[in-house]
């Protein structure tokens, strides 16, 4: 009995140390294989793209920013233009539109004529002028004569007063028509040379861009109707609202960073020249304007800007938020690399695709530690090491980390 019993264990024992070889077996291949995927995970941090691939993508490339991210008050507003920058055009009288000359956003000069206005009105303030300006030469050369009379007593004081009368009420008569001729914008020079015209010019006061038109050729305008906006956009500035609690910490001087919607990823730069000293009732806000320090052909009146005036000017490395993407809980950007041998970025594709393989773009990605974020930029502390100035993708990242997932997976295969 005691025999058998000794076999059973025996039995046992054998059999329990060949499970635990299993085991070990297969720890130690997973364990290999594991470790084997850590290794290529670790390497795989490269993708490449053909230049038509990032065009389609709409993948954009630039460089960090230094910015101020926290010392900064927040405030929004928008792009304006000073009152003797722009005018609204408008007929001194009514009449029917005869041309326009121009479009909308074309350049025009000081001066340059917009359009044509017909108005019978027109023909009888020039024939006033002509008539009045054939009186006054008339009674100026009676006066004259007279007055050579009166020295040597051929006539009487009272018929050389009368000439003197009569001089002057037409010098008179005739300023009058002439300030009614420059009201309508009427050449008197013009109209003596060529006669009496049907139509009067409407002309530009300023040098800029047409802004609005608002005729079109037969229309019949009023006086009050405006015609034609120009605008000249040199001197566009931001007018900001700034609340009641922050506006002891803003000055004349002071550095202001701006966005816009339309460009999100760029950043422009003013100053403070000038603090409301009233406040606005609704919200309870002072208005403070800034000069545009960075000349953009892109900046239009009416633009709202999301903006920061900075109170302390300490800078920070800084990208775009859509440069950023997150992976596994961190944080990456991707950096373009130079001279780097195309094998060492996963090979899946096509034979013409292998065939443009020098063509192709790299990016590194790179993990980064964030800080603030502001205006649509965020601070950033890279995690490893990268070159000098590098170039970065500012905008279309998911795409770079998606079609390196997508790497990864045919690799896999």
């Amino acid at each position: 009995m005691k025999s058998y019993k000794n076999i059973i264990f025996s039995l046992f024992i054998l059999l329990l140390v060949g499970c635990n070889s299993n085991i070990s077996s297969d720890t130690d291949k997973h364990g290999h294989e594991d470790h084997d995927d850590h290794e290529e995970a670790s390497n795989d941090e490269k993708v490449g793209l053909l230049p038509k691939q990032m065009e389609v993508m709409d993948i954009q490339l630039g460089q960090f920013q230094e910015l101020n991210l926290s010392t900064t008050v927040k405030s929004n507003g928008q792009l304006e233009l000073p009152p003797q920058n722009k005018a609204s055009l408008s007929a001194l009288f009514g009449g029917r539109v005869k041309s326009v000359l121009v479009i909308q956003g074309q350049a025009v000069k000081k001066g340059q004529v917009l359009a044509l206005l017909e108005n019978p009105k027109f023909i009888e303030i020039q024939k006033e002028y002509i008539n009045a300006k054939n009186q006054a030469d008339f009674f100026q050369k009676e006066y004259l004569r007279k007055k050579d009379l009166i020295k040597e007593n051929i006539t009487s004081i009272k018929n050389f007063q009368k000439a003197e009368v009569d001089y002057f009420q037409s010098k008179g008569l005739l300023q009058a028509a002439l300030a009614q001729m420059e009201l309508i914008g009427l050449n008197t020079s013009s109209v003596a040379k060529n006669g009496v015209v049907s139509a009067i010019p409407i002309t530009s006061p300023l040098e800029g861009f047409v802004r609005l038109v608002e005729v079109n050729i037969g229309k019949y305008v009023e006086p009050r109707d405006e015609m034609f906006e120009i605008v000249d956009n040199d001197h566009i500035h931001i007018d900001l609202m700034v609340y009641e609690k922050d506006i002891h910490k803003v000055k004349d001087g002071q550095k202001v960073i701006f966005s816009l919607s339309s460009i999100p990823e760029k950043v422009f730069n003013a100053k403070v020249f000038a603090v409301g000293k009233s406040f606005e009732n609704d919200p309870r806000a002072l208005k403070v304007h800034a000069e545009i320090t960075d000349k953009n052909a892109g900046l239009l009146p009416g633009m709202y800007v999301d903006a920061r005036i900075v109170t302390n000017d300490k800078k920070v490395i800084a990208v775009p938020n859509d440069a950023i993407v997150t992976e596994s809980g961190l944080s990456y950007i991707f950096v373009q690399t130079e001279g780097e041998d195309h094998e060492d970025v996963h090979q899946h594709d096509t034979e013409d695709h292998h065939a443009h393989e020098e063509e192709k773009l790299v990016f590194q990605k790179i993990e980064i530690n964030t800080g603030a974020t502001d205006i649509g930029f965020t601070e950033i502390v890279p995690a490893q090491k990268i070159p000098i100035d590098p170039v970065i993708v500012i905008k279309g990242a998911y795409y770079l980390l998606a079609e390196m997932g997508k790497n990864e997976r045919g690799h896999s295969h």
